[in-house]
Parts: structure tokens; C-alpha cells; sequence
């Protein structure tokens, strides 16, 4: 009798595996996020992001079916990122002041990020915002960013530390004082804090200021 010989598989048809379709989308958008970083929106073709990451044109258009689509899931993988850096903020202990603290410090690291900085230059000045109603309106879903933040507000409302009022007005002139305005220019091309140094005497000068007020002789 002749050698068992055996039968050749047969090509596998259908559907590729989850997981591979997750890490194709994976590797997509961290090429797209470097290509958009270094290069603009308007420098950047999804051809060029399908040559960088050997996936075919085809395969980025069946996922995202425009350049604007694609940028938009940039973004959120982004904000994904900021998220599930934010979640491993842990508190410092039970003083409300120090994690206030703490978790506003983490927030400004985050937003001076350098690919995030580039992708919120973009976002501004194309005007190619993720989550954008069709209206013009800024999404009403909840920032879980904000939530946190002004969670931790009230809980040195609660226990004394700081002055009572609206919390989340009080988070979101935090966010503003402290983060939004190095993060602003450094999406403007400025460089008052590329210095680390300058960028955390920032931050002391501005947390003591709004923390025992800028006040220093009766009035």
C-alpha cells in the first residue's frame, strides 16, 4: 500500500478571529495616532496610515469610512487612555487636600502628554471634534473625568477644607486654572511649559493661590 498521504486543509472562510480584528483596529489607530501627531490631519492620508501599518486601504475603510472617522476614533482611544490612566490614580490616604491634589497634578501630566497635545491641536483647529452632535452642541454625556474630580471637591467641602459652593463649579475652575491653561499653550505652539520645572511651579503657584487665596493685606 502507498504512504498515507493527507488531505490538504481547505482555506478558512468567513469572519476573522476577534482577536484579530481587535489587534488589526489596535494597530490602525496607533499608526494613525503617530501619523496624525507628527504630520496634521490635513498631512495625513489613510493610505499613508495603511503603508505604515501593512493593513490594506480596504480593511481601514471597513472600520472607519472616512479620514474624519478615523481621526475621530484616534481621539477616543485617547480618551479611553486618559480614562484608564485616571482610574489608577489612587488616593493618597484619607487627607482630602492631598488627593485633591494629587489627582489634579495626575490630570495636568496626562493633558501635556505630547500625542495628546497634537491631537487636540488638531481637534482645534480642523474642527474635527469626536462626539460632536450633529447640531453643534457639545456631547451631554457625563465626563467621567469631571465626576471624579468633583467627587473629590466634596470631600473636602465635607470635611472643612475648603469653602463651600457649587462643587462642580468649584472642579471645573480647578481643571481650568491648573490644567486648561498650560495644556492651551502648549496646543498653541507655546513653550512657557516645556520646562518640567516651569510646568510644576506652575501648578504650586496657581494650587496655593486658589487653595488659601491671593489676598495679603486687609481690605
Amino acid at each position: 500500500m502507498g504512504e498515507y498521504m493527507p488531505l490538504p486543509s481547505k482555506p478558512r472562510k468567513g469572519r476573522p478571529p476577534k482577536h484579530a480584528t481587535q489587534e488589526a483596529t489596535r494597530r490602525i489607530l496607533e499608526t494613525a495616532t503617530k501619523l496624525f501627531a507628527a504630520q496634521g490631519f490635513a498631512g495625513t492620508s489613510v493610505e499613508q496610515v495603511a503603508a505604515t501599518c501593512g493593513a490594506g486601504k480596504d480593511t481601514i475603510y471597513r472600520r472607519f469610512p472616512s479620514k474624519v472617522a478615523l481621526f475621530e476614533g484616534v481621539v477616543e482611544q485617547a480618551r479611553e487612555r486618559s480614562l484608564v490612566k485616571l482610574e489608577a490614580i489612587e488616593q493618597l490616604g484619607e487627607d482630602p487636600i492631598a488627593n485633591l491634589k494629587n489627582l489634579l497634578n495626575s490630570l495636568l501630566a496626562i493633558n501635556m502628554e505630547q500625542d495628546l497635545i497634537a491631537l487636540k491641536r488638531i481637534a482645534f483647529s480642523e474642527r474635527v471634534v469626536f462626539g460632536k452632535a450633529e447640531d453643534g452642541s457639545a456631547p451631554t454625556q457625563p465626563d467621567p473625568i469631571l465626576l471624579r474630580l468633583v467627587s473629590c471637591v466634596e470631600d473636602a467641602q465635607n470635611c472643612g477644607a475648603i469653602g463651600t459652593g457649587d462643587a462642580k463649579q468649584l472642579a471645573e475652575h480647578l481643571v481650568h486654572s491648573l490644567v486648561s491653561i498650560p495644556t492651551a499653550d502648549a496646543m498653541l505652539g507655546g513653550k512657557t511649559f516645556e520646562d518640567p520645572q516651569a510646568l510644576e511651579e506652575h501648578f504650586q503657584r496657581v494650587w496655593t493661590w486658589l487653595i488659601y487665596g491671593v489676598k495679603g493685606t486687609a481690605l
